[in-house]
């Protein structure tokens, strides 16, 4: 994961695809004893990093136990992130797409023919945004945050 960070950071340096305003991520975990809410507030601590204004509220859906959680984080500046993270019985993948005022990133692993030098994503530990996104799931309702 890692080297996704500074891959997308260093296109962010150049400017090649402006300021982001939109993130599109799709994680897929496999494993029956994954948790689905500390893999999403890792994405969650991902899109932070990468959009130039602080999150402002965020609604989620699904079960942390279950199958799915998506999250939509609502940042400050008016950008937006979808972030989804669902159990699956095949490999560990991800999906993502960065729209900026200027261009589009997008990565995919694994991918086709590519696939065996594909490296999955591996996930820390970020508690960013853990406790709001539970909140979230559990009420059902948006979750303002203090910026």
């Amino acid at each position: 994961m890692e080297l996704l960070k500074k891959s997308v950071q260093s296109v962010l340096e150049k400017d090649r695809i402006g300021s982001p305003v939109f993130l599109r991520c799709v994680l897929h975990v496999a494993g029956e004893d994954v948790n689905l809410l500390s893999s999403v507030a890792e994405m969650a601590a991902l899109a932070n990093g990468w959009m130039s204004s602080p999150p402002a509220s965020i609604y989620t859906q699904g079960e942390a136990n279950g199958t799915q959680v998506t999250v939509m984080v609502h940042y400050a500046g008016g950008q937006m992130a979808l972030l989804s993270v669902n159990r699956v019985d095949v490999d560990t993948a991800i999906d993502i797409m960065l729209v900026g005022n200027k261009g589009v990133i997008y990565h995919e692993t694994p991918v086709g023919r590519h696939y065996l030098n594909a490296v999955a994503p591996e996930f820390g530990e970020t508690g960013e945004l853990t406790e709001a996104i539970a909140q979230s799931l559990d009420s059902g309702q948006p979750v303002g945050l203090e910026g």
